[in-house]
C-alpha cells in the first residue's frame, strides 16, 4: 500500500461509511451523534475511556465530514486538543475542547495558593460553541505549559468564518486553571500550531477531492454548442488543474500523516493552503455562476477552503519558517533537502 492510499484501510473506509451515515441531519445532529459513538476520542487507548484506534484514524474521519462540508468539533476536540493533551501525559475524553493555538495568541500565567491563574488573549478560537475547556499555552520558567481553563472563565466574542464555522476571541483576566501541563520538552508553541495547521490542511484535503468531484461531474452534463462543456479545451485544462492540486494537497497530507514532524506539518499546510486557492477559483470558473448560488453545494466547500487556507497559519507564513529551518542545518544543502525530506529536521 503506497502512502496515499492511507485511508483506504479495511477499519477506515467501515469508518468512513458510518460517518457517511451520520451526515443525514444538521450540524447539531451530528455532534451528538458523533459524540454518541466516541469518534472525537479515537486515538484516546481504551484504557483511558478513549474510543482506541490512531492519529490516522481520527484523520480519515476528519477528511471525510470535510468533504461532506459538515462542521464538528472533531478536528478542535480530537485531533488537535486531544492531541495536545496526550503530549503532556493526559488524557480528557469526556470534555470538548478548544484549542487557542492560531496567531494572536498570548497569556501568562501565575501561581497563587497552589492554583494557577491565567490572564490574556487568544484569536479565532474554534470551537468554542461546544468546548467545556480551552487550551491555552503558556511560557513559564521558559519551558512551554498547557492550560485548560474552563470555559466559563473566559470573556468571549463570538463571530464566524466565511463558511459560517464558529470561532471566537477569548480574553481572560486571572482565569483559574482548571489543571496546567508541562509539555514534552521537544515540543513548543510552533509546535501546537503546526498541529492546528495539519489538521486544517487534513480538511482542505477532503474538500478539494470533493469539489474535483462536483466540478467534473458538473463539466460532464453541462452542455454548450451541443457538447459537454469538459470537452472544451480551456475546460479540460481547468478540470485537470483542479486535479493536480487535489493530488498535490493529498500527497502533502499523506507524508504528514505518516510522519507528523512539525516540518512536515508546515509543508501539508502550505501546499494544501495554495492548493484550496488555485482549485477554488478554477472550480468557480467552470460552474460560473451556478456555483455562487445558494442552492448549489459547491460554495458550501469553497468558502471553508478559504477559511482553512487563513487558519493554522497562512502559506507564506509557513514557508519563510521552513525557509529559516533549512537555512539553520549545520550545511545547507538545498538537494539533499529536497531528497531526503531534511533528515534529521524532526521538529
Amino acid at each position: 500500500m503506497s502512502t496515499l492510499d492511507w485511508s483506504q484501510t479495511p477499519e477506515r473506509l467501515a469508518l468512513a461509511a458510518t460517518l457517511l451515515a451520520m451526515c443525514d441531519g444538521s450540524d447539531e445532529r451530528l455532534i451528538r451523534a458523533l459524540d454518541d459513538a466516541g469518534i472525537p476520542w479515537i486515538g484516546i487507548p481504551e484504557a483511558d475511556a478513549g474510543s482506541g484506534g490512531d492519529d490516522g484514524d481520527l484523520a480519515a474521519a476528519l477528511r471525510l465530514l470535510a468533504g461532506q462540508a459538515r462542521s464538528s468539533s472533531l478536528a478542535e476536540t480530537g485531533f488537535i486538543g486531544g492531541w495536545a493533551l496526550r503530549q503532556c501525559g493526559h488524557a480528557e475524553p469526556d470534555s470538548h475542547l478548544a484549542p487557542a493555538f492560531d496567531i494572536g495568541t498570548d497569556a501568562t500565567a501565575i501561581e497563587r495558593d497552589g492554583a494557577w491563574f491565567i490572564s490574556g488573549h487568544a484569536s479565532n478560537v474554534p470551537g468554542v460553541a461546544h468546548a467545556s475547556l480551552v487550551l491555552i499555552p503558556v511560557l513559564i520558567s521558559e519551558r512551554w505549559q498547557l492550560a485548560a481553563i474552563p470555559i466559563d472563565q473566559a470573556e468571549i466574542v463570538a463571530h464566524a468564518n466565511l463558511a459560517g464555522e464558529s470561532r471566537a476571541e477569548l480574553h481572560f483576566s486571572n482565569a483559574k486553571a482548571a489543571f496546567l501541563l508541562p509539555i514534552a520538552s521537544d515540543l513548543g508553541w510552533i509546535d501546537l500550531h503546526a498541529r492546528l495547521g495539519l489538521a486544517r490542511a487534513i480538511q482542505i484535503s477532503g474538500a478539494l477531492l470533493a469539489v474535483r468531484d462536483m466540478t467534473v461531474q458538473y463539466a460532464r452534463t453541462r452542455e454548450q454548442f451541443g457538447k459537454p462543456i469538459a470537452e472544451l479545451q480551456a475546460v479540460a485544462h481547468l478540470l485537470a488543474a483542479i486535479a493536480e492540486q487535489a493530488l498535490l494537497a493529498e500527497a502533502a497530507v499523506a507524508t504528514a500523516i505518516n510522519s507528523p514532524t512539525s516540518w512536515n506539518c508546515a509543508i501539508a499546510k502550505s501546499v494544501a493552503s495554495r492548493a484550496a486557492r488555485s482549485a477554488s477559483a478554477a472550480a468557480h470558473q467552470v460552474h460560473g455562476a451556478m456555483g455562487m448560488s445558494l442552492e448549489y453545494p459547491l460554495g458550501s466547500l469553497t468558502t471553508r477552503l478559504w477559511s482553512w487556507a487563513e487558519e493554522g497559519g497562512r502559506p507564506e507564513a509557513w514557508e519563510h519558517w521552513i525557509g529559516q529551518r533549512f537555512m539553520q542545518q549545520d550545511r545547507p544543502n538545498l538537494w539533499e533537502s529536497i531528497v531526503n525530506a531534511m533528515e534529521g529536521a524532526d521538529r
